[in-house]
C-alpha cells in the first residue's frame, strides 16, 4: 500500500513542478498550527499553491526536470508553487515573516526561479531578484535615456538658433531690407 501512496504522490509532484513557473522550498520544523494558518494565507493571498511535501520524492521530481535541490529537502518542508516569477513575491512574504518572529519557525531552504535552482544561501537572495515588470522597465529607461538625450540636444539646438535669429531681427539689423 506505501508504494501505492508514493507513486500516486510522485506523479502529482512531478505534475505540479513540470507546470509551475517558479517556487520556494520551506523548511516548517518548528511551526505552529497558528502560525501554519497565518502562513498558509499570506501565501494563498500571493495567489500560490502551498503544500507540504515528501522529501524524498520532491527531490526524485526534481531531478526529473533535471534540477539539483537536494540540498533544499532538510526535515518536515513545504514547497509553494507560483506560476511564472510568483516566487519572488512569495519570498518577500515569507522573508518579511521570518524578519516579524523573535524565533523564526520557518527558513527558505531553496527555490527556482525561470528554471534556475537556489539552494541553501542562494535562497535567500530570491526575495531581493526584480521581477518581470521591474527588469522591462529598467531596460526601456536604458534605452530611452539615450534618445530622450539626444532629442533634448537636437531640440536646444534648434531653438538656441531661432533665439539668435530673433535676437537680431529685435535689434534691427535683420528685416531692414
Amino acid at each position: 500500500m506505501p508504494n501505492l501512496v508514493n507513486t500516486i504522490l510522485m506523479t502529482q509532484l512531478e505534475r505540479e513542478f513540470q507546470q509551475m513557473g517558479s517556487c520556494v522550498v520551506v523548511a516548517l520544523n518548528k511551526l505552529k498550527p497558528a502560525q501554519d494558518k497565518e502562513i498558509r494565507n499570506k501565501l494563498r493571498e500571493t495567489g500560490c499553491k502551498y503544500r507540504v511535501v515528501r522529501n524524498r520524492l520532491a527531490v526524485k521530481a526534481f531531478q526529473g526536470l533535471k534540477l539539483d535541490m537536494e540540498g533544499s529537502f532538510r526535515g518536515m518542508c513545504g514547497v509553494a508553487i507560483a506560476q511564472k516569477e510568483g516566487a519572488i513575491q512569495v519570498a518577500k512574504v515569507l522573508r518579511d515573516y521570518i524578519k516579524k518572529q523573535k524565533e523564526s519557525p520557518i527558513a527558505i531552504l531553496g527555490g527556482v526561479v525561470e528554471g534556475t535552482a537556489f539552494v541553501g544561501a542562494a535562497a535567500q537572495t530570491i526575495a531581493d531578484l526584480p521581477d518581470r515588470n521591474t527588469v522591462n522597465t529598467q531596460i526601456v529607461s536604458a534605452l530611452s535615456g539615450p534618445a530622450r538625450s539626444l532629442a533634448s540636444v537636437v531640440s536646444a539646438l534648434a531653438g538656441g538658433m531661432a533665439r539668435c535669429i530673433q535676437a537680431r531681427v529685435d535689434k534691427g539689423g535683420g528685416a531692414a531690407g
